[in-house]
C-alpha cells in the first residue's frame, strides 16, 4: 500500500510539473515568436539574417564554454540528494560553477578578438564584424544562465530552471523592442542584458537552495558510485558541442552559398520547427532529475514509469503542433514577416524530422542521466558525420532545400539512435 501511495503521489507531482513546465514554455513561445516577428519586420531580411547568425554563434560559443558541466552538475546534484549526500552535491555545484565561469570568459574574449576573421572567412560577410563583437557580450551571460538553470533542475526545481533559461531573455529582449530599441546593435545589447538578468535570477534561486546541502547520507544508502564531475562532464560536453554544431552547420554552410535573405528565411523556418524542441526539452528537463535519482537508487520500475510518462506527454502535445506546421507552412512564415514564405517547403521537410523526434523522445536524456554519456557521444559523432556529408552533398546544389533535408535526416537519426541504444542497454528503463 505504501508503495502504491508513493507511485500515485509521484504521478500527481509529475503531472503538475509537466503542466507548469508547459506554461513556462508557453511564455517562452510567446516571447521568442514575438521577438523573431518584430526583429524580422524591424530589421528587414538582410539585418535579420545577421541577427540570426549572431544568435547561432552565441549559442555555439556558450555550449563550448559550458563543456558539459551544466548537465553533469544536474545529474550529480539530483543523484547525490536522492541518497541524502548534500556535501557532495555542494562540491559538484561549486566545481561546475568555477569551470563554467572560466569557459565563458575565455570564449567571449576569443570571439571579441577574432570577430573580423570570423565574419570575413567563416561567414564571408564583412558586415557581420561589428554585430559579432557586440554578440560576444552575450556569451558569458548565456553560459551562466543555462548553467544555473540546469543546477536548479538538479534540485528538482525544473520549472524555475526553465524559466531562468528560456523565459527571461525572450521576454526582456522583446520588451526592449517594444520600448523602441530598433537597431541591430541595440537588439544585440538587449539580448546580452536579458541573458545577464536570467543568470542573476538563477544565481539568487540557487542560493535559496543551500540548506539542502546540509543533508547527510544514511548509513545503509546504496546505489551506484558516481564518477568525478569532470568524467561525467567530458562525454556530455562533447555531446553538447556536437548538438550545437548540428544546429549551426546547415546555417553556416548555407551562408556561404546563399544570400543573407535566404539564410534569414531558412533560420526563421528552422526556429519554427525548433519550437517542437521547446515541448521536448520542457518535459525531458522535468523528467531528467527523476531519471538520475531512480537510477542512483536502482529503482527500475520508477525509472520506466517516468520514461513512459515523459514520452506520452511529448507525443500528445508535440504531434498536433507538427501537423499544423506541415499543413499551413506559408501562413506561419507570413506571420513572421513578408518574404519569409520562400522557406515554406523547407519548413515542411524539417517538420517531418521533428515528427520522428516527437514519437521517439527523451532517450538521449535517459542516456545522459544514467551514466551512458559515452554511448551518447558515439551516437552524436555518427550524427555529426551524417551532417557534414549531407550538408556538403545537398546544400551547394540545392541551397535552402538541401539544408532542410539534411536537418530533417539528422534530427530523425538522433531520435532513432538514442531509442535503440536505451532498448539495447537498459531494456527495463524503456
Amino acid at each position: 500500500m505504501k508503495r502504491k501511495l508513493q507511485i500515485v503521489s509521484g504521478l500527481l507531482l509529475t503531472n503538475w510539473a509537466f503542466m507548469a513546465a508547459m506554461v513556462v514554455r508557453g511564455i517562452e513561445l510567446v516571447g521568442k515568436l514575438g521577438l523573431y516577428m518584430l526583429a524580422a519586420r524591424i530589421l528587414g531580411a538582410f539585418e535579420a539574417g545577421l541577427f540570426f547568425l549572431c544568435n547561432t554563434w552565441v549559442s555555439v560559443g556558450a555550449t563550448v564554454a559550458r563543456a558539459g558541466f551544466e548537465k553533469a552538475v544536474m545529474r550529480h546534484i539530483a543523484a547525490e540528494l536522492a541518497v541524502g549526500n548534500g556535501p557532495e552535491a555542494r562540491a559538484a555545484l561549486l566545481q561546475g560553477t568555477l569551470w563554467t565561469l572560466v569557459g565563458g570568459i575565455l570564449v567571449s574574449a576569443l570571439t571579441l578578438l577574432f570577430a573580423e576573421p570570423l565574419a570575413d572567412h567563416v561567414f564571408t560577410e564583412h558586415a557581420l564584424t561589428r554585430p559579432l563583437m557586440i554578440a560576444a557580450a552575450s556569451i558569458l551571460p548565456q553560459t551562466l544562465c543555462i548553467f544555473t538553470a540546469h543546477a536548479l533542475t538538479g534540485f528538482g526545481r525544473g520549472v524555475a530552471g526553465q524559466f531562468v533559461q528560456n523565459g527571461v531573455w525572450p521576454i526582456l529582449t522583446l520588451g526592449a523592442l517594444a520600448i523602441g530599441i530598433h537597431s541591430l546593435d541595440g537588439i544585440l545589447y538587449a539580448f546580452a542584458f536579458s541573458n545577464l538578468a536570467g543568470a542573476i535570477l538563477g544565481g539568487v534561486l540557487l542560493v535559496r537552495e543551500r540548506r539542502r546541502f546540509q543533508s547527510r547520507p544514511a548509513a545503509d544508502s546504496h546505489g551506484e558510485t558516481l564518477p568525478t564531475l569532470w568524467r561525467t562532464a567530458w562525454p556530455l560536453g562533447l555531446v553538447e558541442m556536437v548538438q550545437a554544431a548540428l544546429n549551426a552547420i546547415p546555417v553556416l554552410v548555407l551562408a556561404t552559398f546563399a544570400s543573407p535573405q535566404v539564410v534569414g528565411a531558412f533560420s526563421v523556418a528552422n526556429r519554427i520547427t525548433v519550437l517542437i524542441w521547446v515541448i521536448i526539452i520542457a518535459i525531458s528537463t522535468i523528467a531528467a532529475p527523476s531519471f538520475a535519482a531512480a537510477h542512483r537508487r536502482g529503482d527500475w520500475d520508477d525509472l520506466r514509469m517516468h520514461n513512459r510518462k515523459a514520452r506520452m506527454a511529448i507525443a500528445l502535445i508535440g504531434v498536433p503542433a507538427v501537423i499544423v506546421m506541415m499543413l499551413v507552412p506559408e501562413w506561419l512564415l507570413h506571420l513572421i514577416g513578408p518574404g519569409f514564405e520562400i522557406a515554406a517547403m523547407a519548413l515542411v521537410v524539417m517538420s517531418a524530422g521533428q515528427l520522428v523526434n516527437c514519437l521517439l523522445p527523451t532517450q538521449d536524456v535517459m542516456l545522459a542521466m544514467t551514466g551512458k554519456g559515452g554511448v551518447l557521444r558515439w551516437l552524436n559523432a555518427a550524427q555529426l558525420a551524417s551532417c557534414c556529408i549531407l550538408c556538403a552533398l545537398l546544400i551547394p546544389p540545392f541551397g535552402m532545400m538541401g539544408a532542410a533535408v539534411a536537418t530533417a535526416i539528422i534530427i530523425a537519426q538522433g531520435a532513432i539512435g538514442a531509442t535503440l541504444a536505451v532498448i539495447r542497454l537498459m531494456p527495463r528503463a524503456y
